[in-house]
């Protein structure tokens, strides 16, 4: 997700001769320990004990892909090629073409085969689990998408037809996944199919929570700048200019923390909207994976993987 985002930006950014103004003021950037006194970063090792990688999944890290395994607590769960998209929240995941299941005493647990064509963009609501149920989109007939959702028990599949191409973002409400267009974008609340407007620019690249939206502002050449701000326009701030890019496909983690990679200095960072300041996570990184409360990412190789993990819910 993160080299789509990059090739859409390339692609867009030659039409483009001017930016309007904007936020000029980015925030401060700051050591970690400095922004959050009580952070702290864990490593664990990323390979299993026959030697192949594992690249966790869930924000525990207790699941994740092995040589196209599922593995969770080290076992092996899942066997043979597939695709997984993991909830953020329980041990539910999307396999691409099966079904979807639920870890239920140490086994995989088919919940329904009805999952239609699922629309996986690696982000943390790829699959939602909300209460007693678990909502995931899929691509639809003639251009729409369907919001599918069952009972965690099992059962029938409930479907909302969306007209156009949505994901899943922040229950109950799914955004606009129209990532290469820019321009407005759209939320709506899958419950009442009630429709909000984000309006943009054609050179802005709008994604969207139904509390914040991350604004890639692009200029002939590439990348302007990153901004957030509220759906209807207010708040706006710069996290950065040309230089800073979003490090993973969500706006915000926890409503309040973006990762982003700062290319200038090849730092992974970490900005916090209710503070306004910017902070580094790592000066050497490979993969970054962020869900619910924790981000992730990889150093090393795969013949000798480390992953290094915080939680944001202590900052």
């Amino acid at each position: 997700m993160i080299h789509r985002i990059a090739l859409v930006v390339a692609a867009l950014a030659a039409a483009v001769l001017v930016v309007a103004p904007g936020p000029v003021r980015a925030p401060a950037r700051l050591a970690l320990v400095s922004a959050w006194p009580g952070a702290r970063i864990s490593t664990s090792p990323g390979n299993l004990p026959d030697g192949t990688a594992f690249a966790p999944l869930s924000p525990d890290l207790r699941a994740g892909e092995s040589a196209g395994r599922l593995v969770i607590d080290g076992e092996v769960l899942r066997e043979g090629p597939a695709q997984y998209a993991m909830a953020a929240t329980a041990l539910v995941w999307l396999e691409a073409g099966t079904g979807l299941f639920k870890m239920a005493d140490s086994v995989a647990e088919l919940i329904t085969a009805d999952i239609g064509n699922v629309v996986v963009l690696e982000s943390q609501y790829d699959v939602v689990v909300h209460g007693e149920s678990v909502s995931w989109a899929a691509v639809g007939p003639e251009g729409t998408t369907e919001i599918r959702t069952v009972a965690l028990a099992g059962g029938a599949v409930e479907k909302v037809v969306l007209s156009g191409k949505f994901a899943l973002t922040e229950w109950p409400f799914a955004t606009s996944a129209e990532v290469e267009q820019g321009g407005p974008s759209t939320l709506i609340d899958v419950r009442s199919t009630a429709r909000t407007v984000v309006n943009g620019q054609s050179y802005e690249l709008i994604d969207c929570t139904p509390s914040w939206c991350r604004v890639q502002v692009l200029r002939q050449g590439g990348s302007a700048r990153l901004d957030l701000m509220r759906p209807d326009g207010t708040e706006r701030r710069r996290i950065g200019g040309s230089d800073v890019r979003p490090a993973v496909p969500d706006v915000l983690l926890l409503d309040r923390f973006a990762v982003v990679v700062d290319d200038a200095r090849g730092a992974l960072c970490l900005y916090d909207v209710d503070r306004d300041q910017l902070a580094d996570l790592a000066s050497s990184f490979g993969t970054v994976v962020a869900r619910g409360n924790a981000v992730w990412w990889s150093t090393g190789d795969n013949t000798s993987l480390t992953w290094h993990t915080i939680d944001l819910g202590e900052l």
